[in-house]
């Protein structure tokens, strides 16, 4: 694909008209017409100004061939039409984040171990076996909400960023063979919210292969079975049906009903929202459904004022994104402006967090280095 093409392509999947792409970056309409026909070349000023607006680096509209598919899978989709403009920002993340790691000498994309089968035959039993395997795979213990996050991370090495958008409800995720796995979920949403969102999008890039067929409408659009399945997989991988039985019993003591503060005492052992544990607490067999349903309309008022006790909005950018471009700092790998627009700070203040590290951290004498026995 020509330049003009990538342009165009990029502009498109912003969700820009040439009229606001013209307007973000001061480029006359006329200019830009003639840069997506091929008629003639930007300057370095005005590819610089729409990289920037279209968050792509300047070398991606020179590479040959078509651009590779990008595909975020929507969990309810934002109405609003702001959900190109926040897919591109999760792409532009999750590629920052790669170029990162390449600079650090940590260039492989995670593996899954992907579910197989086809979509017609995913059941609910699938969907529940597969949370099983997954939890005992990567021993996450009786209270896996407590460091699904961590694992996925720092061991499976999936990509998780958070940013701020509407509807709150909404999160989403996307795979790659450039990238590897990102998910994106809603900074406004407490933890337990989060933490439901991000078992479920788990599953979506577990079974990418299974739901995901490249140039039809399901790449991007989950189904309601698939979006029930993921549910089904979220609620049995966080509330293991066992250690939820226990929790249970340790919070009836000699009574017979629970009230909502039992409830809330239980999803914050699990880190998950209230009636994520009445829904599987009817899964387990705990609670008949009709008595669940009644239980979560009475509650949905309150669980959401509960649910705000504890709020910790998390930084758009995970620890290792942060640590891995520092380090490339450090070793002369990125400069102070490439710096600052990876970390979304002013050149100005990327200095200052320079210089202090400098003074406090990184002088010589203050290195510390410990040499590790061969085993």
């Amino acid at each position: 694909m020509s330049f003009g093409g990538r342009l165009r392509y990029a502009r498109e999947a912003a969700g820009l008209t040439q009229k606001q792409l013209s307007e973000a970056t001061n480029i006359g309409i006329s200019s830009l017409s003639e840069f997506e026909n091929d008629s003639r070349d930007p300057s370095a000023l005005q590819l610089a100004q729409i990289a920037q607006v279209l968050r792509r680096s300047p070398d991606f509209f020179f590479q040959q061939g078509e651009p590779e598919p990008e595909i975020v899978l929507w969990r309810d989709c934002p109405a609003d039409g702001s959900a190109s403009s926040v897919q591109v920002q999760l792409i532009q993340l999750a590629e920052q984040f790669h170029r990162l790691e390449q600079l650090c000498g940590n260039p492989e994309p995670p593996q899954f171990e992907f579910a197989t089968g086809s979509a017609e035959s995913f059941t609910f039993a699938k969907a529940e076996a597969l949370a099983h395997t997954f939890r005992n795979r990567y021993a996450l213990g009786e209270r896996p909400g407590q460091i699904l996050l961590r694992v996925l991370e720092d061991v499976i090495g999936v990509k998780i960023f958070f940013l701020d958008f509407e509807p709150s409800g909404t999160a989403a995720c996307s795979l790659s063979d450039r990238f590897g796995a990102a998910i994106l979920l809603n900074s406004r949403n407490v933890s337990w919210r989060r933490n439901f969102d991000l078992a479920h999008e788990l599953f979506h890039l577990l079974t990418w292969k299974v739901f995901r067929i490249a140039g039809s409408e399901s790449a991007a659009t989950g189904s309601t079975h698939e979006e029930q399945l993921a549910n089904c997989f979220a609620g049995h991988l966080l509330l293991p049906a066992e250690a939820l039985k226990t929790a249970v019993s340790k919070q009836l003591r000699e009574k017979k009903t629970l009230d909502f503060e039992d409830l809330f005492d239980i999803a914050r052992q699990f880190a998950v929202s209230v009636p994520a544990v009445v829904w599987q607490m009817n899964s387990a067999g705990i609670v008949k459904r009709e008595d669940a349903e009644k239980l979560a309309e009475q509650i949905k008022g309150r669980s959401s004022y509960w649910e705000t006790r504890t709020n910790d909005p998390p930084s758009r950018r995970p620890l290792r994104f942060e640590a891995l471009a520092i380090e490339a700092m450090d070793k002369g790998l990125m400069g102070t402006g490439k710096f600052a627009e990876y970390m979304g700070i002013s050149r100005r203040e990327a200095m200052k967090l320079l210089d202090e590290r400098a003074d406090k951290f990184w002088q010589e004498e203050s290195r510390v280095e410990i040499e590790v026995i061969d085993s």
